[in-house]
């Protein structure tokens, strides 16, 4: 028995393989150790107060930052059993916000310095139609429920339209809206009423016109004219639109190149005979 155990101890191999358990063993015991422990650095308290900070526009007492403390340790300690379990694996809600994260970052990662004069200056040039002001009607109207209420509504409000706002049927929006563009109209009442009320004159009560709600009596007040905008009195809006333009370039850049690290399988779906 002592010389096969002399034998043993003998045996490199033999203690290489115990060695590597052994090695092995502290590595799975220690990684289980740094899973048990959680650090609370000067970094971490300074994250949590300025997210309170930024709640209550305060810095916290101490025992509101003992409780702060305290809850973000509750909330580590219920993250980490939680993945543990295998809890975020099949959680739609989990990848979704693990998915917005990763966009988030990437999005901080592509804000690039704002350009200079010339360069925005260029961009407000080629987007000139998203900064002008369309040819705009300020208008009332009357409400109907039929075509032939409308017409007869028409005549007398062409005659005397005092008391104007409590004639017809009532409406669920307002009788009355300033400076509206065809667009703001179309949203507003449908196309084929905004393209007619544009083509009406100023100053009587019109011909019927319909909309998604009914029949309408309309009068037009005042027709604006169209109006180029100035660069100057825009630049802030137009910096702002610049890099949300560079964002959302460099973001789409950014997915290609990401979604290219990735080969995607089709897998025949079962029962499909093609």
């Amino acid at each position: 028995m002592q010389n096969r155990l002399h034998k043993l101890a003998q045996d490199r191999l033999i203690w290489f393989v115990v060695l590597g358990l052994l090695l092995f063993g502290t590595d799975q015991w220690l990684q289980t150790r740094e899973q048990q422990v959680i650090k609370i650095d000067l970094p971490l308290v300074e994250k949590l107060v300025a997210q309170w900070e930024g709640q209550t526009e305060r810095r916290p007492n101490a025992r509101e930052l003992d409780a702060l403390i305290e809850g973000y340790i509750r909330e580590e300690i219920l993250v980490r059993e939680a993945a543990r379990l295998g809890l975020d694996n099949d959680d739609i809600i989990i990848r979704r916000r693990l998915a917005q994260k990763v966009e988030f970052m990437m999005a901080d990662e592509t804000v690039e310095a704002l350009p200079d004069r010339q360069a925005l200056q260029r961009f407000f040039e080629e987007n000139r139609a998203e900064y002008d002001a369309p040819e705009a009607l300020t208008w009332r109207h009357v409400f109907a429920d039929t075509e032939a209420v409308a017409k007869q509504l028409r005549t007398a409000l062409n005659r005397n339209e005092a008391d104007w706002q409590n004639k017809g049927k009532p409406f669920m929006l307002n009788r009355q809206y300033a400076r509206q563009s065809e667009l703001d109209l179309s949203r507003l009442m449908g196309t084929q009423f905004a393209a007619a009320l544009f083509q009406q004159g100023v100053g009587n009560w019109g011909v019927p016109l319909q909309s998604t709600f009914g029949w309408h009596v309309v009068k037009i007040d005042t027709r604006h004219a169209a109006q180029q905008a100035a660069f100057g009195p825009l630049i802030e809006r137009v910096a702002r639109d610049y890099q949300k333009m560079q964002r959302q370039q460099a973001m789409a850049a950014a997915w290609e190149e990401l979604r290219g690290r990735y080969e995607i399988e089709l897998l025949p779906i079962e029962g499909d005979g093609q």
